[in-house]
């Protein structure tokens, strides 16, 4: 294939001949000289005929400038016409060369992720739910210049380091290791692990403190109850009665419920009631002493 031809191009650039210091100048001493002067009658005309030359002159230089562009830019305008032609020639090989590399560099990436799926088929053991290829894939694997064998060494670390993941979590004997192990296969994260397992076992604790503050609560509310009606019972006995004679002389049969207004009765009206109480031992004495700052006269049969 034969070289390119290099692009040479020389520009010439020519001299442009004029006499605009010396005009100049003259401007300059006509602004002068006429800024210093007063119009009159008999200098109108002359100033009149300053003012068409001074018009004049300025249209010639500028026509004179506009030609000569026209002219110093037609070679350039030439020559960049030409040049853009081959320039945009250049890019028809590029657009070419550039799809064939293109294809072929996406054929080798292609076969190169065909090894890199050997490899893993090769390292993963029985260990691909736990990390799975998409996970660890690294887009550097299909560089030319990273080899098989520095690829299968990569995935080899990241499958021992699960491995030593899952056998910390195992050895903690925790109650939540399926919790952790879920997490580790979902993140392939020993941290994430070990926080869910931390996290369920504060849970739990916080669960267990709540049930013994309810527990004590209603064992101490039980004996409570268990107290009051201790206090209120009385247990039934055959050996002590009391009897309290009523106005008839007769008595009141063992166990006959008190009816509502005997009380007030007795104490406004005086009237004898006569009501039999069977108590227990231990109890005798307590009712004895109700009876007595009640003012009730009592029997013990």
């Amino acid at each position: 294939m034969a070289d390119l031809v290099s692009v040479q191009v020389k520009g010439n650039v020519g001299t442009i001949e004029d006499n605009l210091d010396a005009v100049e100048l003259c401007i300059r001493e006509k602004v002068q000289e006429y800024s210093m002067m007063v119009i009159t009658e008999d200098s109108v005309k002359n100033g009149k005929k300053f003012l068409a030359d001074i018009r004049k002159e300025k249209k010639a230089l500028d026509d004179d400038r506009k030609a000569i562009k026209e002219r110093w830019m037609a070679p350039y305008e030439a020559f960049e016409k030409r040049a853009k032609q081959i320039i945009s020639l250049y890019d028809e090989p590029v657009n070419v060369i550039n799809g064939q590399l293109a294809e072929y560099e996406e054929k080798r990436r292609q076969a190169k992720r065909q090894g890199i799926q050997k490899a893993y088929d090769f390292v993963k053991g029985d260990l691909e739910e736990w990390l799975p290829l998409e996970r660890i894939y690294n887009s550097k694997w299909e560089n030319a210049t990273y080899s098989e064998k520095k690829i299968r060494e990569d995935m080899e670390r990241l499958f021992d380091q699960t491995k030593v993941s899952i056998s910390t979590i195992k050895s903690m004997g925790s109650e939540f290791e399926k919790d952790a192990l879920d997490k580790l296969k979902e993140t392939g994260s020993l941290q994430e692990a070990i926080a869910v397992i931390n996290d369920l076992q504060k849970q739990k604790e916080r669960f267990m403190e709540q049930a013994r503050e309810e527990a004590e609560h209603e064992r101490l509310a039980k004996e409570e109850a268990e107290k009051k009606a201790s206090a209120m019972q009385a247990s039934p006995a055959l050996n002590d009665t009391l009897s309290v004679p009523l106005e008839n002389g007769e008595e009141e049969e063992p166990g006959k419920p008190e009816m509502p207004g005997e009380t007030e009765l007795l104490f406004a009206s005086e009237k004898m009631l006569t009501v039999v109480v069977k108590v227990g031992e231990n109890d005798f004495g307590t009712l004895k002493e109700t009876l007595e700052e009640m003012f009730l006269e009592y029997e013990v049969r």
